[in-house]
């Protein structure tokens, strides 16, 4: 008889990481000058089903032909906020034909497969504007698809450009 880690799975985790984004705008709240108890947070999903859906088509430098890659730049624009404070949770499934899709867990260590997501941090930042970097990873042309979801200070607009 086996025993099923509940912390594992999937909706679990997307729980868990709003739950540590939440915990995260709490502590940045509270740091503020000025009534940290008046900023409210607005969850925003992607428009359409999913944000993005194609193959993971580009070769790595450092990997064989049969491994492939596809990086995005996933960025939350606010219309009011100039200090978007924010965080993002990604669900990202896997095909290998585009028609039938299973969900794929976030890479869980350096090396680890699947997909990565992580601030784009603070060099490239604009106002209004918050960045993170997502990372899919898997066999040359498999089929990816991934959508979004925003915590964020104020309500905003998701979008998504290619780089890799």
């Amino acid at each position: 008889m086996g025993v099923t880690n509940v912390d594992s799975l999937l909706e679990n985790h997307a729980v868990s990481t709003l739950r540590d984004a939440a915990q995260l705008m709490n502590e940045r709240k509270a740091m503020q000058r000025v009534g940290g108890s008046s900023v409210r947070y607005f969850r925003t999903d992607s428009p359409g089903a999913w944000l993005w859906t194609g193959q993971i088509d580009t070769v790595p430098a450092a990997a064989g032909s049969f491994s492939g890659l596809a990086r995005f730049l996933v960025i939350l624009t606010s219309g009011t906020s100039v200090a978007l404070m924010s965080s993002c949770v990604v669900e990202v499934e896997g095909s290998t034909d585009g028609v039938t899709w299973v969900s794929l867990p976030a890479a869980t260590g350096p090396g680890a497969g699947n997909w990565t997501l992580q601030d784009a941090g603070v060099i490239n930042a604009e106002p209004y504007k918050s960045k993170y970097e997502l990372r899919l990873d898997g066999p040359y042309n498999e089929y990816r698809r991934f959508k979004v979801q925003a915590l964020s200070s104020d309500p905003v607009a998701i979008s998504t450009t290619r780089i890799l």
